[in-house]
This record gives structure tokens, C-alpha cells and sequence, in this order.
């Protein structure tokens, strides 16, 4: 089992959520402004970021480590990765608190 399988059953079991749930991805999301990066588009000039205010617009990764290193693109305020999930009538974001969290999981 992957790490990233491992981190979406674990989070479904704190949340009491049925397997049947679908995981959408991993959203960045701007807890500042409470936006999600809808797009990026970097070169090693610079980098453009797009916004949204729902998550259904914005990037969904497969990959925990992948959304990670796309938010250090976006580098004027702290980005939260967020956990999507689809429970048929509409989408969820959930987080990790520091609680639920192992050393090895912070970056």
C-alpha cells in the first residue's frame, strides 16, 4: 500500500467516512484569502498562479509529495494541502491537524 494510500484511508477512518467515498486529490489550498490554486504556469523567470474560490476548480493532485512541491511555487502566503472528497450531493475539504499528523508528514 503507498504512503498516499495509506494517508487517504487514514483520514477517511478519522472522519468516519464509508470506503465508498471517492478521493478527488490533494487541493492547495490559501487559508488566508480561502482560495485554491486553480493553475500554474512557471518557467525559471516566474511563476503565474490562478485562483478560485471553490474547490472544484481548483488542481487536484494524486500524489501528496506532488502538491507539495507545486505549492512552493506559490510563495506570498502559507498554503495548506487539503484532502477532496466527493460524497455524491457535493465535495468536502478536510485538512490535518498538528495532532493527527506524524513528525515524518510536516514539511
Amino acid at each position: 500500500m503507498s504512503l498516499d494510500t495509506q494517508r487517504i484511508k487514514k483520514m477517511k477512518t478519522i472522519l468516519g467516512f464509508p470506503d465508498a467515498v471517492k478521493f478527488c486529490g490533494f487541493v492547495i489550498h490559501i487559508p488566508i484569502n480561502g482560495e485554491f490554486i486553480s493553475k500554474i504556469n512557471s518557467n525559471k523567470f516566474f511563476n503565474i498562479i490562478r485562483f478560485a474560490q471553490t474547490p472544484d476548480y481548483a488542481i487536484k493532485y494524486m500524489r501528496y509529495n506532488k502538491a507539495i512541491k507545486a505549492s512552493k511555487k506559490y510563495d506570498r502566503y502559507m498554503t495548506v494541502i487539503g484532502y477532496l472528497f466527493d460524497l455524491v450531493e457535493r465535495h468536502i475539504v478536510v485538512f490535518e491537524s498538528n495532532e493527527n499528523m506524524n513528525a515524518n508528514d510536516r514539511n
